[in-house]
């Protein structure tokens, strides 16, 4: 969308020229000369706030576009909350504002997000802007369905809410049950439902970034509905995080802590029931500290050969994930090539 640039004003140049004299032979130099130039004057910054629906960087209303209005914009001292004089505006109906007279220089200009509509995130706040004196300055910002952060950060966000976050794949879809993607960064580790991502050759050591909805379902955290945004390919093995049956166990309690849904490792855990006590696909683990619950979903395991598989007062060493069913804390398997028998001495 065109703006109007035309309530923009030009204002002329005012230099200073300091001549300096040519030194005589023999003449000392002054520690700090005086700089040649002294500029002065003030210069106009225009710009437009739009919601960016599809996040291409460009307006386009045909993609959900639309322009953003009643936003309070302001431009303050560079890393500062100093604001210039006059130096506040606010976006019109077609989310344009206007703002004249303002020093030349880089300043900050601030977006008052408790004026940004439900909906609309503003991912770099403030904006630099430089100001030159008779060049016009235009900015444009684009609100986003959601901004890019670190996993921690998204499980504290309510739920409902429409995150985007980033993370080495640990468990790709589909592997541990149909729906099912793990992901890990340097904060967290996360459960991702959702068909989307099911035939995208999506493998672990993959990097993706994803969009969702925060929910808990069954005490577990998670987001639902993921897009996918970015995949890169083979980018970092995951390696697990050594942990005890007992700290998984005492995980469960809260879906926000930090193991759940995690990548780790439980060794010479040893099996002291039979799969189909309480449910078919679960049975009680002990490494010696305490026991948790371990799940063999679809993916791993036929669930009718559990007990084959597995036998009761052997020990094994897994790589899986910590997660909880209702609050009981459970390992999950990520597949049986990664699950070992060991001695249990």
């Amino acid at each position: 969308m065109p703006f109007d640039r035309t309530v923009i004003r030009r204002r002329a140049v005012t230099v200073a020229l300091a001549f300096t004299p040519l030194l005589a032979l023999g003449a000392t130099c002054d520690d700090e000369p005086a700089p040649p130039f002294d500029i002065s004057g003030t210069g106009d910054l225009a710009g437009f706030i739009f919601f960016d629906a599809n996040e291409d960087g460009r307006f386009d209303p045909s993609d959900g576009d639309f322009a953003v209005s009643g936003v309070g914009v302001e431009v303050r001292e560079r890393n500062t909350t100093s604001a210039f004089s006059g130096g506040q505006a606010q976006t019109d109906a077609s989310g344009q504002f206007l703002i004249e007279d303002l020093p030349v220089g880089t300043h900050d200009l601030f977006i008052d997000e408790s004026t940004v509509p439900a909906g609309v995130n503003i991912c770099a706040n403030p904006v630099n802007v430089s100001i030159f004196v008779n060049e016009p300055q235009f900015v444009s910002i684009d609100g986003r369905p959601g901004c890019l952060i670190p996993i921690a950060e998204a499980k504290t966000k309510p739920l409902g809410e429409v995150v985007v976050v980033r993370g080495i794949v640990t468990a790709f879809p589909g592997q541990i049950e149909n729906n099912f993607t793990y992901i890990e960064d340097e904060t967290a580790g996360l459960f991702i439902f959702g068909s989307a991502l099911m035939g995208k050759g999506i493998e672990v050591g993959d990097l993706i970034e994803v969009s969702g909805t925060t929910t808990v379902f069954n005490g577990q955290f998670e987001i639902t509905g993921p897009v996918l945004r970015v995949h890169l390919k083979g980018v970092a093995v995951p390696t697990p995080r050594l942990v005890t049956t007992a700290e998984i166990a005492a995980s469960g309690s809260d879906p926000l802590h930090d193991l759940q849904n995690r990548f780790v490792r439980v060794e010479k855990a040893r099996l002291t029931g039979a799969f189909g006590v309480t449910n078919v696909q679960n049975a009680p683990i002990d490494d010696g500290s305490g026991a948790a619950e371990m799940r063999v979903d679809d993916g791993v395991a036929d669930r009718t050969q559990l007990n084959t598989i597995f036998t009761v007062g052997k020990c094994y060493s897994m790589n899986g994930f910590a997660a909880n069913f209702r609050g009981t804390g459970q390992f999950f398997p990520r597949s049986l090539a990664d699950v070992q028998e060991v001695p249990c001495e």
